[in-house]
């Protein structure tokens, strides 16, 4: 498998600092008139587009700090305590959330009379349909991170009110709001059953049981590492130095190929993957390519260096909630640079679950372990879709 070169400044676009980025609510209040209160009542005080196709539509897909690829949006809201959006539903779209700081209730059900709360890097992925809300429960601003993930650019106008909501909403604001959120895709559904906007589905309910498949906490994980030796047949020391010391594996594709696919605490969409790689000081995986799916990096906590290209010779380093964005095809590498433990966050995009059956590890990583572990590893490798290179 061939791999590609990325300059540093072709990377640069990729790139997102959290330190630079502008809330979405600034660029609404200028581009379609929607007062900033209306847009921060109704999503959140302060939200960060951090990735999203460039030709998304939608209410929250203005000036994404990186351009990325159809079907996955990336967000951080930032909430003072008690701020929370109104109750809202996405109809083709799932939306997971993740506790950055603080801790975060989300609250479901058509008057958001369910609720779980989550503690720093917990998730949730609601599926499509239900109405939904997240608060911010502790005593200090808070992050929390949105991801959502639908099968292409149409999908994520799918935002509809429900008819609590969108009386407050008329009653507050007047109806040229509702009528400048129609405009982007966004329905409020009134008291007697008629639709402001587009037409969608009628929402679901679902129960505590059925959410509870949906929760990952991630005190609760174990690294993959630990868990996927019977089924590779890779002795624990060569998982550790090919992916990371401690890679917890909270959502991926039911049935998912490629080497990552074991114990995944969410059957989630089947074009992303969500981990958290817990390092200590100076862990790194070795250098590897992904050909089909693009890899995606946050630093939570600490700080990473995010290593690309022949040999590795490329580099940035995130702090905390920095994102890039790697393109396939690329070799690539993280390390915690820090001096203590860190958590990065990698989440894997691809069209299909198919798409996950792609690594490929270069020629020196390819010597070193076979000369490690033998050929046997590269072999059982090899059965999980990892290729590695001797040339």
């Amino acid at each position: 498998m061939k791999t590609i070169e990325v300059s540093q400044a072709e990377m640069a676009a990729r790139i997102a600092r959290f330190s630079e980025q502008t809330s979405q609510s600034a660029h609404y209040a200028e581009a379609l008139g929607i007062p900033r209160e209306a847009y921060e009542i109704m999503a959140a005080e302060t939200l960060y587009l951090m990735m999203a196709p460039a030709s998304q539509g939608g209410p929250m897909a203005q000036q994404p700090a990186i351009p990325g690829e159809p079907g996955v949006s990336v967000i951080i809201a930032r909430c003072p305590p008690g701020d929370k959006p109104l109750l809202h539903a996405h109809h083709y779209t799932v939306e997971s959330f993740m506790c950055l700081t603080g801790a975060f209730r989300i609250r479901w059900g058509s008057d958001g009379g369910q609720q779980i709360d989550l503690a720093p890097h917990d998730m949730i992925a609601v599926p499509p349909g239900v109405d939904r809300q997240f608060e911010n429960i502790s005593d200090e601003e808070a992050l929390l991170l949105v991801i959502i993930t639908g099968s292409g650019d149409d999908d994520f106008a799918d935002i509809s009110m429900p008819p609590g909501e969108t009386e407050f909403m008329r009653g507050r604001f007047g109806q040229s709001v509702i009528d400048g959120y129609n405009k982007v895709g966004v329905a409020f559904r009134n008291p007697d059953g008629s639709t402001n906007g587009p037409q969608v589905p009628t929402p679901i309910e679902v129960t505590d049981a059925e959410m509870a498949m949906r929760i990952a906490r991630i005190d609760k994980q174990q690294p993959l590492s630990a868990t996927s030796g019977d089924s590779i047949g890779v002795p624990r020391e060569a998982r550790e130095m090919v992916a990371a010391k401690n890679l917890y594996l909270l959502m991926a594709p039911e049935n998912q190929g490629g080497p990552m696919a074991h114990h995944a605490a969410i059957a989630g969409p089947d074009n992303i993957s969500v981990l958290i790689a817990e390092c200590p000081p100076g862990d790194k995986p070795l250098l590897h390519a992904h050909h089909h799916t693009v890899e995606n990096f946050m630093c939570l906590t600490g700080e990473f260096r995010i290593r690309w290209g022949e040999g590795g010779e490329e580099h940035i380093d995130l702090k905390p909630f920095d994102m890039i964005s790697v393109p396939p095809g690329v070799d690539r590498q993280f390390e915690n640079i820090s001096d203590a433990d860190a958590r990065l966050l990698v989440v894997i995009t691809g069209t299909s679950r198919e798409d996950y059956n792609d690594i490929s590890m270069p020629p020196e990583v390819t010597e070193l372990i076979r000369s490690r572990f033998g050929q046997g590893v590269i072999d059982a490798y090899g059965e999980r879709g990892v290729t590695f290179r001797d040339e």
